[in-house]
């Protein structure tokens, strides 16, 4: 695959659903992949602690061995708006997708730096049920791990590696 071509995110939901995005490749090593998501005119629905206006977008960062994955949404005139993080296991590279079990638990960085954890209550709740395996409840944990002690420092990591490759300016 090479750069601007269509590839699917695929998000395996605890309850057996899948929620599907076509996105871009922007980015592909064999330990990490980035796309481009456009967001619909309306904000597609998302439910975000920020405006996403039209011409809203997100770089999509997913690591074939880290227990998260990270959006950097920006709006139309390429200003950072925030970032989410979410709780991951089972990350595959697939020739024109991209396929993870979501974990449920995610966070949100705004701009001013509030991290914010959403879906804790969720999280327990599939743990109880037996929804979520021992190893699932364990990936996500480690996610949290990362999260609370790392956030800034991925970020910045992040937007390191979006200069280097030339995806901002």
């Amino acid at each position: 695959m090479t750069a601007g071509d269509v590839v699917i995110e695929r998000k395996h939901k605890p309850d057996g659903t899948v929620r599907e995005y076509t996105c871009r490749l922007v980015h592909e090593s064999p330990a990490l992949v980035v796309i481009r998501y456009d967001m619909p005119a309306d904000g597609g629905g998302f439910v975000t602690p920020f405006a996403l206006g039209p011409g809203s977008w997100s770089f999509g960062y997913f690591w074939a061995r880290r227990p998260f994955n990270l959006y950097r949404m920006r709006d139309a005139q390429n200003q950072l708006l925030g970032h989410r993080f979410d709780a991951v296991t089972g990350v595959r590279f697939l020739p024109g997708e991209v396929s993870y079990r979501d974990l449920a638990l995610d966070w949100w960085v705004l701009a001013d730096d509030t991290l914010i954890e959403e879906d804790r209550d969720e999280f327990d709740a599939l743990v109880a049920a037996g929804q979520l395996s021992a190893s699932d409840a364990a990936a996500a944990n480690d996610a949290a791990r990362h999260i609370y002690s790392r956030y800034r420092h991925i970020i910045d990591d992040v937007a390191i590696l979006e200069h280097r490759l030339g995806l901002v300016h």
